[in-house]
């Protein structure tokens, strides 16, 4: 089969949208089919053309804001009917809509949307943006095949936000590469190790963990993998804390590195607010550690799905309520899950089987 990826941007880009299109794009080919990704590059600096695992890659300038480029668009028309699959991703940009657009004159290829969609933006202005957007997406998604849900959570708002019926809607969870993180090795440190991975944005909520932390015991660490625009806040509260000793920003890290810290923590956490799918829970469940959520998007649900997952309402609890919790999660006992069903080779096994009425 040959597959087209369109996505608003791809590796080296580092993201949850990114790791999600570049692990399935592999695991196609691996499994016999030909596949091609069309991107942007926004900085202009890398290859057009390149290929990467036997992917190719075709990057396009942008021509416009989220994510619109003319240059892609004319690629897919012209090329269309080369691929038997279309495969759009994150309707919170123009990707999908410049992807129907492109092809709404040709017949013949399954068009799939995965819509990586939490129903608001990052922003106040990015969702009122969205509000506005919401129109033309729900026209465009009548036109299209299928769309792909990461978890019941996003199927719901895609359901009540742009009438989409459920014989058009499939749920298929984000992967894990299950076999690197259960191979990992710790890394040989003291104490409690309390793990946050994570873009650093303001509604990821890490501040609300940084001000938990004078109420646990000074053996306790936080560390916080990931880089964003909210890290220099973060580091101020940690310093006018005091707590540059015990909050450690380890910046971007290799995946080797941070599976090992995984096995190192004593409990991971996630308060965001904002959350699809929440790929770090089930990475801390594959290490067999307690993971502590925000009860708040799709979060909640994993914490229905397993008991190693404790919710709770972090942006209503003062700071030493949620350092009395942590330290209770940290002392449960937990039965690692079973998580097959979350590697990417059955994940990308169920897009190619899945078939919408």
């Amino acid at each position: 089969m040959r597959i087209v990826q369109v996505s608003p941007r791809y590796h080296p880009y580092i993201g949850g949208v990114e790791t999600v299109v570049k692990q399935i794009s592999e695991e196609f080919v691996k499994q016999g089919h030909k596949v091609e990704v069309l991107t942007i590059d926004p900085g202009g600096r890398l290859q057009e053309v390149d290929e990467l695992n036997e992917v190719i890659i075709r990057r396009f300038k942008p021509t416009g804001p989220y994510c619109y480029s003319k240059p892609l668009m004319k690629h897919l028309s012209e090329n269309a009917l080369q691929y038997d699959v279309i495969h759009a991703h994150n309707l919170h940009t123009f990707i999908p809509h410049m992807v129907v657009r492109a092809t709404r004159a040709i017949k013949g290829p399954k068009l799939i949307v995965t819509g990586h969609y939490h129903g608001k933006g990052k922003t106040p202005l990015s969702t009122i943006f969205l509000r506005l957007y919401r129109p033309l997406i729900k026209g465009f998604l009548r036109q299209v095949n299928g769309i792909t849900c990461v978890s019941n959570f996003e199927a719901g708002l895609i359901k009540k936000h742009f009438g989409i019926p459920d014989n058009k809607i499939a749920v298929i969870p984000n992967g894990i590469i299950l076999e690197d993180i259960k191979k990992a090795q710790p890394f040989h440190v003291t104490g409690h190790n309390l793990l946050i991975v994570s873009r650093l944005e303001k509604y990821k909520n890490i501040h609300l963990a940084i001000r938990a932390m004078p109420y646990l015991p000074d053996d306790y660490r936080l560390m916080i993998i990931g880089e964003g625009p909210y890290r220099p806040y973060l580091e101020k509260l940690a310093a006018n804390l005091d707590l540059k000793e015990r909050v450690a920003f380890l910046g971007r890290l290799p995946n080797e590195e941070v599976y090992r810290w995984y096995k190192t923590c004593d409990l991971v956490i996630n308060l965001s607010n904002l959350e699809a799918f929440g790929l770090n829970v089930i990475e801390g469940l594959a290490a067999g550690k307690p993971v502590l959520v925000n009860n708040k998007t799709a979060l909640a649900e994993l914490s229905q799905l397993f008991d190693g997952v404790t919710s709770v309402d972090a942006c209503n609890m003062k700071p030493e309520e949620l350092a009395c919790l942590i330290k209770k999660c940290i002392s449960m006992p937990l039965v690692p899950p079973d998580l097959k069903k979350y590697k990417w080779k059955i994940i990308a096994k169920r897009y190619i089987e899945e078939r919408y009425d």
